[in-house]
């Protein structure tokens, strides 16, 4: 069986690592200078390189004639690595065994002699996997290894590895390779393979992998296995379920012209072409990105051709920046996942587009009165303003009270007076429209719990002079989220995700409820049924005072 071309051209020196010069001259003078650390931390992107510059060093270490920092790859020592037969290269897989027993294992093996080479390299790969339990483990063995011992952790996503573990180890982040260096060492694959493929169809190939450059081969061996030589650019749009430009050209030209009947003609083209829905809406993410590069004056790579080109010059003619913009975060907006016709929610994408929906919308917010229904024998009212919204202690005043005695036997009407700055209400209208939007943001942030699960047990959020304040009922979910406060990437991730969804950059603040309680120990607010039913409809307990004696 042949090789495939990724592990066939698999990086054997740290002078082959594409794209990350900076660590493989880091590396380099390391080995040179006999300066080497007992952790190294390779965090980045899929398919750059982690797991290969972990098996060069490796070999580095323990070449027998290594030349300028490089193995040599001819000694036993090496050969063996490269072999697989290596019993001092330990390679683990962290998703596999991410136990505490796994890592108790390796710590009680680590400690042995290596059988002929004069380091013992661990390479935990996918390492953000573990158990807390197992980094707790790992955690004195990071700390005070054995001379003879080097590890190796690899990972994708370095968030999820704690701070302990980071801290003991030299990290070193892998950047996505670029469209360039990609194509650049697929042309010398062909060569080395003889085959003939064009240089337009290896660039495409480049920009579809997205930085990673395994991505990239498996691609080119596909195309090597589904085609005869010579390979051109338009065998790859069907082996890439890529369709030719002119229709999302056309389409975008309908767009612009504000033309909803004709834009819906070329998306059912289109459509009945069998073009997937997401297909669509990423070949128009794409045509906007190029757009907005060549309406700013940049020089994006040319992927339309010539005449196609001619085209959109004239769409840019009659576009302005702000549209572009407008319609790319129209298009950001598009959500397939909860949608039973997936090509429903980019249909009303387009009709919100052409419609002129990328113009600035109105802010002000309009408040009515909530009436409330008869609440035992005798009708209650509650007239409330901007209720319906959390307001700023600092700004708002109210009082609810009896209104004093009643004919009859009917229970006195609650009166609620509610004075609003409009500004922080402004502010706080916001927060409550864009709160899904920041949840889903939130959706992967935390350490030991996941911050969008806490956040949606607050019950208040709202504007404190810098601070974006969530106020908890519940004193358990409060000090979760204040733990997880405690780390400052946590908390910098919080502030970035308001910045992005909310337009400015808040300070993190969590309220508890002062503790007056009825006799049941619980709140006022849970023990009234004039207040609950005031809830129910809309309304928003702004403060709560303890009645003075």
């Amino acid at each position: 069986m042949s090789e495939v071309l990724y592990r066939k051209w698999r990086p054997g020196r740290l002078a082959d690592l594409v794209g990350q010069d900076h660590i493989a001259q880091t590396l380099r003078q390391a080995v040179i200078s006999d300066r080497l650390s007992h952790a190294y931390l390779f965090c980045g992107p899929r398919g750059t390189g982690k797991t290969s510059t972990a098996r060069v060093l490796a070999k580095a270490l323990n070449c027998l004639d290594p030349t300028e920092g490089d193995p040599d790859n001819i000694c036993d020592l090496c050969m063996s690595v490269n072999e697989g037969r290596s019993l001092d290269l330990i390679e683990i897989d962290g998703a596999s065994n991410r136990r505490i027993a796994d890592i108790r294992d390796l710590t009680e093996k680590i400690h042995y002699s290596p059988s002929e080479s004069k380091f013992k390299v661990y390479i935990i790969d996918e390492v953000h996997m573990l158990t807390q339990e197992a980094f707790n483990a790992l955690l004195k063995t990071l700390e005070e290894p054995p001379p003879h011992a080097v590890l190796i952790l690899a990972t994708t996503d370095v968030q999820k590895v704690p701070l302990t573990i980071i801290s003991r180890c030299q990290r070193f982040d892998f950047r996505r390779v670029s469209v360039q260096d990609i194509h650049e060492k697929l042309q010398i694959i062909c060569e080395s393979e003889d085959v003939d493929v064009d240089s337009e169809a290896l660039r495409l190939i480049a920009r579809k992998a997205t930085g990673s450059l395994r991505d990239a081969e498996n691609l080119l061996e596909q195309a090597l296995v589904s085609f005869e030589s010579p390979i051109t650019k338009e065998h790859l749009w069907g082996l890439l379920n890529i369709s030719d430009n002119t229709l999302p050209v056309e389409l975008f030209e309908r767009i612009s012209q504000r033309d909803l009947k004709g834009a819906y003609s070329v998306l059912n083209q289109i459509i009945s072409d069998g073009s997937d829905a997401r297909h669509i809406h990423t070949n128009l993410l794409e045509l906007v990105s190029y757009l907005l590069q060549k309406k700013s004056g940049a020089s994006p790579d040319d992927e339309y051709g010539e005449a196609l080109s001619r085209r959109l010059e004239k769409v840019l003619a009659n576009i302005s920046i702000s549209d572009l913009i407008g319609f790319a975060v129209i298009l950001g907006k598009v959500d397939f996942q909860n949608s039973l016709n997936s090509y429903l929610p980019l249909e009303l994408a387009l009709a919100e587009a052409i419609e002129g929906a990328y113009t600035e919308a109105p802010t002000t917010v309009e408040s009515k009165p909530v009436a409330i229904p008869k609440l035992q024998s005798a009708p209650q009212q509650v007239k409330a303003s901007n209720m319906t919204k959390p307001v700023d202690k600092k700004s708002t005043s109210s009082v609810v009270k009896p209104a004093g005695p009643t004919n009859g036997n009917a229970p006195p009407k609650p009166k609620v007076d509610t004075k609003t700055d409009t500004s922080v209400s402004g502010q706080n209208n916001e927060i409550d429209t864009k709160w899904n939007e920041l949840l889903r943001e939130l959706r992967q942030v935390g350490n030991r719990f996941n911050i969008a699960a806490l956040l949606r047990g607050s019950y208040e959020r709202k504007i404190i002079d810098n601070s974006l304040a969530f106020v908890f009922q519940h004193s358990s979910h409060a000090e979760r989220l204040q733990g997880e406060l405690e780390d400052p990437l946590v908390r910098s991730q919080i502030m970035d995700a308001a910045l992005k969804i909310l337009g400015t950059r808040y300070e993190i603040e969590i309220i508890q409820p002062d503790n007056g309680s009825s006799n049941s120990g619980r709140p006022a607010s849970q023990t009234s049924h004039l207040v609950r039913a005031a809830q129910s409809l809309g309304a928003t307990i702004i403060e709560e005072r303890n009645k003075q004696s």
